[in-house]
């Protein structure tokens, strides 16, 4: 079976949707509802992550065997030099360019880093599991401008695995644009086993957003899917994925098993990242991010410092964010862990998880909840909470447990905790209020006796354990 996808196909049906039928009236962090436990959303039942892998696997198509599920497989690929016939009776068949090669390796290794494949490359006269090729005029000659690409599922007849791209389309011949790189990774997912999250295919009837099966069938969730991410309450502003989403990881993983090799060092995504993954990379403000993490080990840290917009950084399993100026564009795939949370210049929300998590406001006035698990609570400069730049709220400081990390701001190791300020410099004083059992904690460097910080504190950190200096 071949599945077609049409050119930029979203964004005409997607629009309509969301302006026209009542979708875009979407509550914030629409997407962060426990999904599933028979929840409706807009009229359609809400899947579980888990629940949307089997759907998008609904086939049981896979290189292993109909309905053989979680084994791994090594496969291999080639890229067609010339072909005698092109098996949808499509014609003005193009090689692919230096640059279709490049991104097809990086595609391939968005998924082989997700699951228990291998993917090995072969000359074009050897039989590949999964073949490459483009075409220009469809079945009656005509140029093709509608379809951007298709590609045929597993199975045992000749055109299984083979994946066709029309080269009159702009983001086919330059696939280095994100909607290039989405393109490539979709057919990708069709020539392993993944389908539509529904049953919809270009050129079959008119489908919308309004046909899912499941509310969560958007391209937040899967790139498998067809739909615009507003229709769950996310916001791209026109940028696609480049890697597999979290229902993407899900389904892959079904047919293939997971891969536990895959990052297990400490890794750092976002800025300064060393994941060797460019959709996990950002160097800009301007550079933006969307993916799913995938991550079997380590400790590990989303860093998101440079980006200067109001962020929402969760990092429990399941859950987005809003990183960078969009929404719900980073999420974490079930059973990963990320430790860590570093944010920018606005005003942050950072939600840590079970484990022990270092977290980091910087500039702005920032909302800080640790979580379980001993968790540190760090700050790097002075101007990262205070009256003048905007003061953070830790939530739920736990005595004994949590830590504030001051060291950075002590470079000369003399800040001394007293009872008032008296005008020497590098003091700090704790304000309890035992009512509302909160904590200020203010910090003089100046000698004066107005504090140049200060960080709101629910819970009553000790000043002899609770410190980092």
């Amino acid at each position: 079976m071949a599945l077609r996808d049409l050119q930029d196909e979203d964004t005409a049906t997607s629009a309509l949707d969301a302006a026209g039928t009542g979708f875009s009236d979407v509550a914030p962090l629409f997407y962060n509802h426990v999904r599933g436990d028979d929840v409706v959303l807009k009229g359609k039942p809400s899947f579980t992550s888990e629940q949307a892998g089997w759907q998008i696997v609904r086939d049981g198509l896979t290189w292993n065997g109909t309905n053989v599920f979680g084994k791994s497989a090594d496969l291999t690929y080639s890229f067609l030099q010339n072909v005698k016939s092109i098996p949808s009776g499509d014609q003005g068949f193009v090689k692919f360019s230096a640059a279709q090669e490049q991104q097809a390796k990086l595609s391939l290794q968005s998924w082989s880093d997700v699951a228990n494949l291998t993917f090995t490359q072969v000359s074009p006269t050897q039989k590949a599991t999964i073949t490459f090729g483009n075409y220009t005029r469809d079945s009656s000659g005509r140029m093709d401008y509608d379809t951007q690409a298709y590609a045929y599922m597993p199975g045992n007849h000749s055109a299984a695995g083979s994946a066709w791209f029309n080269y009159n389309a702009d983001t086919v011949r330059n696939p280095a644009t994100e909607y290039g790189k989405q393109t490539l990774t979709h057919e990708i997912g069709h020539a392993l086993g993944l389908n539509h999250p529904g049953d919809y295919n270009a050129g079959e009837g008119n489908p919308t957003y309004r046909d899912v099966t499941y509310a969560e069938d958007t391209r937040q969730y899967s790139l498998m899917s067809y739909w615009s991410e507003q229709n769950t309450g996310g916001d791209f502003k026109g940028h696609y994925a480049a890697g597999p989403l979290i229902d993407d990881i899900a389904a892959i993983q079904l047919l293939y098993g997971a891969n536990m090799d895959t990052r297990t060092g400490d890794t750092v995504y976002g800025f300064n990242s060393n994941t060797g993954r460019d959709f996990y990379t950002t160097n800009s403000n301007s550079q933006k991010l969307i993916f799913s993490v995938w991550d079997a080990g380590g400790n590990d840290t989303f860093d998101f410092s440079g980006y200067k917009d109001n962020q929402i950084i969760d990092l429990n399993e399941g859950r987005f964010s809003d990183v960078g100026g969009l929404k719900g564009n980073v999420s974490i795939a079930h059973g990963v862990t990320i430790e860590n949370a570093i944010g920018g210049s606005g005003n942050d929300i950072i939600i840590g998880n079970s484990a022990d998590n270092i977290l980091q406001g910087g500039a702005g006035a920032d909302t800080l909840t640790g979580g379980a698990g001993k968790d540190i609570f760090v700050y790097a400069s002075a101007s990262d909470s205070s009256n003048t730049t905007g003061y953070d709220t830790i939530t739920d400081f736990q005595r004994g447990i949590d830590k504030i990390d001051l060291s950075a701001l002590n470079q000369n190791k003399d800040l001394q905790f007293v009872d008032s300020f008296t005008g020497l410099g590098n003091e700090a004083l704790l304000d309890w209020d035992a009512g509302s059992n909160t904590t200020n904690l203010w910090l003089n460097f100046a000698g004066q006796t107005t504090p140049d910080f200060l960080v709101h504190i629910v819970g009553q950190p000790s000043a002899a354990t609770d410190f980092i200096v």
